[in-house]
């Protein structure tokens, strides 16, 4: 054979085995795990193998979490979130027409992804849809598990977590569940301005507040006050607080917040209780490598919200790439 048809036969090979422009946008990195970003140094992080499944997870929930901000009219939302709903159901039947479900659908199959946990995503967004509010703070809990918490899920499957360690995935749903709160805290004047929800029904009542009266420009001042109690029980509920006590990064500022919180338990219920008293004793050993950096990404952003005095209102308060990388790699 010539050279020339060899070269012909090389190139008509590779031009076979290149992804389409439409499965390369949601490869590592895309828009959704952009360099710098917190997603970025978790799908990083991991083994390269695996870098293009995490970063179309991580896409699939940021084109979900994009609806409500990017669509104005609530009908139209619906039906965008609709669509999707019923795009969830032709990636399990293989029938996927979005690219990123393309991306997806070998994805699903090999690592057995569950549907339920595909669902849940849709469901968090549908939530915000219809502008529901919890009566509690356990409640919130619970949907923040059943969304941020389903995407940790299905990272820590296509990391290896054992399908049929139910232990293992309620674990990557709780530290899910509880980086949600984390952001929540972080990002409160936000969502107050767009009309979401930052606190449940029981504590605006405590606070002899509405919605309306916190989402107000007076009304977000307080919430230092009201944002400091919850980022207390989150300190003392870490998955790796003990250690973090024994960290030498650590302030003493974090380190007075995190003795005041194990001193003063909230009564309520709490479901953060499983980081804490896991049956193995070792909660982070069981969290795969993406759902590790970014529970300690989190851990770190929530004590430099403390260390901000929860100042919120007006602002958003982040880790800088450099510091994400560096908790990143020793995490």
């Amino acid at each position: 054979m010539s050279a020339a048809n060899r070269d012909h036969q090389a190139g008509a090979t590779r031009a076979d085995q290149a992804p389409s422009a439409a499965r390369r946008e949601w490869g590592f990195p895309n828009r959704a795990t952009p360099a710098g970003s917190s997603a970025y140094y978790a799908v990083r992080m991991s083994p390269a193998p695996q870098r293009n499944v995490l970063a179309a997870l991580f896409a699939l929930r940021a084109e979900l979490q994009a609806i409500p901000d990017q669509v104005s009219d609530p009908g139209i939302a619906q039906l965008k979130l609709d669509w999707w709903r019923t795009e969830i159901d032709r990636l399990f039947a293989g029938e996927s027409r979005h690219p990123l479900s393309e991306r997806l659908a070998p994805v699903v199959a090999q690592h057995r992804l569950p549907r339920p946990a595909f669902i849940d995503l849709i469901e968090g967004v549908d939530r915000v849809l219809r502008a529901h509010r919890h009566p509690n703070q356990e409640a919130q809990r619970q949907s923040d598990e059943q969304d941020l918490g389903a995407l940790f899920e299905l990272i820590a499957r296509c990391e290896g977590a054992d399908a049929d360690d139910q232990d293992q995935l309620t674990t990557a749903r709780r530290a899910g569940g509880w980086c949600a709160q984390v952001r929540r805290i972080r990002d409160a004047g936000l969502l107050l301005r767009r009309g979401r929800e930052v606190l449940p029904a029981d504590q605006l009542a405590a606070a002899e507040l509405s919605h309306e009266q916190l989402a107000s420009a007076g009304g977000r001042q307080r919430l230092p006050e009201l944002l400091r109690p919850l980022a207390e029980q989150l300190l003392a509920a870490s998955p790796d607080r003990a250690k973090r006590e024994r960290d030498p990064e650590q302030t003493q500022a974090g380190q007075a917040t995190v003795g005041q919180a194990t001193a003063n338990q909230p009564k309520c219920r709490q479901g953060w209780g499983a980081f804490q008293a896991h049956k193995s004793g070792q909660t982070l050993s069981r969290l795969t490598p993406a759902i590790r950096v970014q529970l300690r990404l989190h851990q770190d952003l929530l004590s430099a919200l403390e260390r901000s005095n929860f100042d919120v209102a007006d602002q958003r308060i982040g880790l800088t790439p450099l510091r994400k990388f560096w908790l990143a790699w020793r995490a």
